[in-house]
């Protein structure tokens, strides 16, 4: 739940929000039997697979899997996050947004952070205005004399910073509304020594860096002319500004296209800039600093197939190779990434311009699969044949394939894996793969407490899909003896059932959207049980007394194995027959 907002608001909006007639007003839905279906808005389908059900005022997408309330529609559907959509539905249900007291610290921070997106509003402004101005002739000249359009100009927002543009912005500062922010906040201007405030990017051409909702968050600068300062520097990071989240053009391209069928990462902005003017679609950049993980946690929420083009010099050799390792653990069956190899001393601006529209097209088409670039970078596109230098290649091999996670992919690498190496045995290759000891150890010791977790995820997906079983539960005092950290969950869940009023799946799952559980519980609510509506209580409360009494089964044994060590008090020795006898009880009934 955020913070920021009343969760008896955020409520009251899911109340009277109808999931039908939302989604119904943005894309067409057809009814059939009890829920409404259509061709999902977002990702390309010929038969509709995107499901919406009134009772649990829920969708889900059976192909991309995406699912969620009214508030993830609106959020995925307009690119809006989670503050702006509890806006926005409060403006269609006609209430009024609620205003924390002044003195409310989050609130503080939250308007904080506002006052510097909007300062940010205006420099991204102020900059782009000024690079068509008389006094910055040269910076226009500099961009035209690189090929780039006006259209780029303005659909990227670039502008030049000098004396006169810096003046009007630190005037701006000095006005009311922002006061009270700190000068080095704005990663715009520093302060020396004297107290004097100095801009960062005195004469530089300026690339205004948005986030994925098309707030101004920082800038690149590029020097113009040929000094000893470096080339090209980004804002320092600030209370919006964070280098390793931020992708530079994802804003632009998803502008354009709801559906981003691949991306293109190029190193620059420049690249970037060029490869859209040029018609490449789904082209994004770096800025200036190596991949990381939250870079592809990011590139991976938007598509499923990343296409990595670099410079083709050795540094950008270097960073494809480093590039492709850290991507391993993120490619699931349903992802991908591929390779564009350019020539020596050719990046992605120089090539387009000399090969043209066509011939990079065709570079798209024939970029180098993840297997294939794997390899060919082990082998140096050299033939394997001595015995030493297949085991190297095996061993390598294997080391970097166990980083991936998906099944089906690891599956075929080892199929490709053994043609390469001349074992034409698959079972072979997969002992050597796989160390079968150590996984039968960890099965036998873990089989008890797996089916254990498999129950209470199915009491959990039951309950969110189901919020009025927790009305059928008598004992409570029952659950709360299954010991473990589902079971709290659940148990959780059986309350927050309880206490909320006209309880549905959008609600439950409401309380919590900022907890690490969210996304388990997401995909909890739209899990095929396989259970028919008639048997679901009858389940439900069936799994609940199997837990119970393997919670007693379990103290049964702990009280047993006490009792070859030392005597057991009379306290213990009543609390074991009393187990005692409900087990066989129960058993034998």
């Amino acid at each position: 739940m955020n913070r920021k907002i009343p969760k008896e608001f955020i409520y009251e909006i899911l109340s009277k929000t109808n999931i039908i007639d939302l989604i119904g007003s943005y894309i067409e839905l057809k009814k059939k039997g009890k829920n409404y279906y259509a061709k999902c808005p977002f990702h390309n389908e010929k038969i509709p697979s995107f499901v919406v059900n009134y009772e649990k005022q829920f969708f889900h997408c059976f192909g991309c899997q995406l699912h969620g309330n009214s508030i993830d529609f609106l959020m995925k559907y307009n690119n809006l996050n989670f503050l702006e959509t509890i806006k926005e539905l409060s403006k269609l249900n006609n209430l009024e947004y609620p205003k924390k007291k002044k003195n409310n610290q989050e609130l503080q921070k939250f308007n904080y952070k506002n006052n510097l997106f909007t300062l940010m509003k205006f420099a991204k402004k102020i900059y782009n205005k000024n690079i068509f101005k008389k006094n910055s002739k040269y910076a226009y000249k500099y961009l035209k004399n690189r090929g780039i359009n006006k259209k780029m100009i303005e659909f990227f927002s670039i502008g030049f910073s000098n004396f006169k543009s810096n003046i009007k912005l630190l005037n701006i500062i000095k006005k009311k509304s922002f006061k009270k922010i700190d000068i080095n906040d704005t990663g715009l201007f520093y302060k020396k020594k004297n107290n004097v405030i100095s801009s960062k990017f005195i004469n530089r051409i300026i690339f205004p860096i948005r986030d994925i909702y098309g707030r101004t968050t920082g800038f690149g600068a590029r020097i113009i002319n040929d000094s000893n300062c470096p080339k090209y520097i980004n804002s320092q990071e600030t209370k919006i500004f964070y280098k390793s989240q931020q992708i530079y053009g994802l804003y632009e391209q998803k502008k354009i296209f709801k559906l981003l069928k691949y991306l293109i990462l190029v190193e620059g902005y420049i690249d970037v800039i060029t490869l859209t003017q040029f018609h490449i679609k789904y082209c994004v950049g770096l800025l200036g600093t190596t991949l990381n993980n939250e870079h592809l946690k990011i590139l991976f929420k938007n598509t499923n197939t990343l296409i990595y083009c670099y410079d083709g010099d050795t540094a950008g050799k270097k960073a494809m190779w480093n590039s492709f390792v850290l991507s391993l653990p993120h490619i699931y069956d349903n992802r991908t990434i591929k390779f564009i190899l350019l020539p020596k001393g050719e990046d992605p601006d120089s090539i387009i311009r000399k090969e043209g529209l066509h011939l990079f097209k065709k570079r798209i088409l024939n970029a180098l699969s993840i297997d294939d670039f794997l390899f060919e970078s082990i082998s140096k596109k050299k033939k394997i044949k001595k015995i030493e230098e297949k085991t190297f290649f095996l061993k390598k091999s294997i080391h970097l394939i166990k980083k991936i996670p998906g099944k089906i992919v690891k599956l075929f690498f080892l199929k490709k894996l053994g043609k390469k190496v001349g074992i034409s045995d698959f079972y072979e290759l997969k002992k050597i793969f796989n160390n079968k000891k150590k996984i039968t150890y960890k099965l036998k010791k873990n089989k008890k407490s797996c089916q254990k977790n498999i129950k209470i995820k199915i009491l959990i997906s039951l309950i969110i899909q189901n919020p009025n079983l927790a009305k059928k539960i008598i004992k409570f005092k029952k659950i709360k003896k299954i010991n473990s950290k589902e079971s709290k969950i659940f148990i959780n869940i059986l309350k927050n059932c309880l206490n909320i009023k006209n309880v549905n799946t959008a609600k439950i799952l409401e309380v919590y959207r900022n907890k690490k559980i969210f996304s388990t519980l997401q995909n909890l609510s739209s899990w095929n049980n396989m259970i028919s509506k008639k048997k679901i209580k009858i389940i439900f409360l069936e799994i609940i007394k199997k837990l119970y009494l393997e919670s007693l089964e379990r103290k049964q044994e702990k009280i047993i194995l006490k009792s070859k060590k030392k005597k057991l008090t009379k306290k213990e020795k009543k609390i074991f027959w009393k187990i005692n006898k409900y087990i066989t009880k129960k058993k034998f009934n």
